[in-house]
């Protein structure tokens, strides 16, 4: 790895895949690829101890001039080399998608609390996975890590096919190159006797349907789908609207939040729960249940079946 031996910190709270705990340490670039407005970075973290679909790190430039780091959700991972899809919308985000290859990043993670792979493939229903413009950027891994999970247990040879859907929403087809990754790995699911169809929109009608994702949502979830959702917090609410008037649905929102410490230390990335409760995005979260965010009869129908 460029820069000689790592540096790393003491462990954190926080824990990956394997239970192990999150720690600082550097970390190497070895791709930095253009996915049109979006970049997907991959780094060689020594000691990354993996994570689960849905948990995120805390990625500085070693040389950054920026205070803090910035959290960005894992989107995939063999061993310690890590990708993570980035939007480059402020200066430490910008700093990141600038990072050639052997530059160094401090990466502080796995944190959080991701998917739970036996809700989102519990029943009857399909999974589905709806994102919204980065908010794509943890289903890679969670595409793959469905894959592996099916490859294990395979459903018995009587039972219906699984199908896992993909539903993503972005501003314009620049943007919607985010989606290329996803394709890979929902090959892995069709691999592992497992549909996987895909739906992308974009608002702009360059890609797809000229719609946001939450409209395409109203053509294509079922009652009994699963789902799990990650985006802005203006499509959060569009998505709970659309789900409030479909019965049976379970769903999980990845939320998007600005972090100072990523540890639960700062509380600067608190949430009001529907109960009154708050809860930090980055310890608590950033995965919470539709029951715990919202009342489901805190929503009315939308009029003309579109949020």
């Amino acid at each position: 790895m460029a820069g000689g031996a790592p540096a790393v910190w003491p462990p954190v709270a926080g824990a990956g895949a394997g239970g192990a705990f999150a720690a600082r340490c550097l970390g190497a670039v070895v791709e930095n690829r253009s996915l049109g407005s979006l970049v997907w970075l991959t780094l060689e973290v020594p000691g990354w101890p993996g994570a689960v679909p849905g948990q995120f790190a805390m990625l500085q430039a070693r040389d950054s001039g920026c205070f803090l780091g910035r959290p960005l959700s894992v989107s995939a991972q063999y061993g310690e080399v890590v990708s993570f899809m980035i939007a480059p919308i402020g200066e430490g985000t910008r700093e990141l998608c600038a990072l050639s290859v052997g530059e160094q990043v401090w990466v502080l993670g796995p944190l959080g609390n991701g998917f739970d792979l036996d809700l989102l493939t519990a029943g009857p229903g399909r999974t589905v996975l709806v994102g919204g413009g980065v908010g794509a950027a943890p289903f890679p891994l969670l595409l793959s890590a469905l894959a592996a999970r099916y490859q294990q247990t395979p459903p018995p040879a009587d039972a219906p096919k699984p199908e896992v859907l993909v539903l993503l929403g972005f501003r314009d087809a620049s943007q919607a190159c985010g989606a290329g990754p996803l394709a890979g790995a929902a090959e892995e699911l069709e691999a592992a006797g497992v549909s996987c169809p895909g739906e992308v929109a974009t608002e702009d009608g360059s890609i797809g349907r000229p719609e946001r994702v939450t409209e395409t949502m109203w053509r294509q979830v079922r009652p009994g789908d699963r789902l799990a959702v990650c985006g802005p917090w203006p499509m959060i609410e569009g998505v709970a609207k659309v789900c409030a008037c479909i019965p049976d649905v379970q769903v999980w929102y990845s939320l998007e939040a600005g972090m100072a410490c990523g540890v639960g230390s700062c509380h600067g990335c608190v949430v009001t729960l529907a109960d009154g409760s708050r809860a930090r995005v980055c310890r608590e979260g950033p995965v919470f249940s539709s029951a715990a965010l919202f009342d489901r009869g805190c929503f009315d129908a939308p009029a003309g079946g579109a949020s």
